[in-house]
């Protein structure tokens, strides 16, 4: 089953997995000025580094500031100017979540895509499930696919949720010609460390009152 909806800027589309009846992997792009991280995500990884890249090959990629012939920062990317993944002609890298600070399994992550070209191809990887193939400018992501750098249409939030329980381990981005380019990989259910923090505070509180109220048993047995 394939699904269609569009509203304003925003269009989304469900793609059917295979062997789980009526599950769905439900993928979103939102324009400009949408960005990630939306309420709800944390940025894993902001491709500074390398960390979680692996298995790279052809002509790879390259983690760049610069606006050139090899690619082009995303036009949403926030904030601007920053180190993005540009993922060059005949070349591919996987990013590995288990990698990254993700705390636990992946059902729903967003990267900010800019230049959006039909050369590009992004491969979901699930756990326990078939790979999802994403090609800019098909059925399975109808969207506008001409490399324009800086229109809405071409340029936004792409967001992969697993709507019946999927989990995520990673993704594959490979490009015919220069470039697949994206920025600031975020993910659901990340807490924030103010909010561990305030956890720990929370339990350790939770333990005074037990052993509080046990001494009080006590003394009254």
């Amino acid at each position: 089953m394939m699904k269609f909806a569009f509203a304003g800027a925003v269009a989304a589309f469900a793609v059917a997995v295979a062997g789980s009846a009526g599950a769905t992997v439900v993928t979103t792009f939102s324009d400009l000025p949408a960005h990630s991280p939306t309420p709800g995500y944390t940025v894993v990884d902001t491709f500074d580094n390398s960390t979680g890249l692996i298995n790279s090959t052809g002509n790879g990629y390259e983690l760049t500031t610069n606006h050139d012939s090899t690619g082009a920062p995303p036009a949403n990317s926030v904030p601007f100017g920053t180190s993005y993944l540009s993922v060059l002609g005949g070349g591919g890298v996987s990013i590995d979540f288990g990698a990254l600070p993700t705390n636990g399994a992946v059902h729903s992550f967003e990267f900010d895509w800019g230049s959006i070209d039909s050369f590009n191809t992004l491969v979901i990887h699930q756990m326990g499930g078939p790979d999802i193939t994403i090609i800019p400018g098909s059925a399975s992501f109808p969207n506008d696919a001409n490399g324009n750098q800086v229109a809405p249409g071409t340029n936004g939030l792409f967001m992969v949720t697993g709507n019946a329980g999927e989990t995520f381990t990673g993704v594959t981005m490979t490009s015919g010609q220069n470039s697949f380019e994206v920025d600031n990989l975020a993910v659901a259910g990340v807490p924030e460390p103010a909010t561990w923090a305030m956890m720990i505070l929370g339990l350790g509180g939770m333990g005074m009152a037990l052993r509080s109220r046990r001494r009080t048993l006590s003394a009254l047995a």
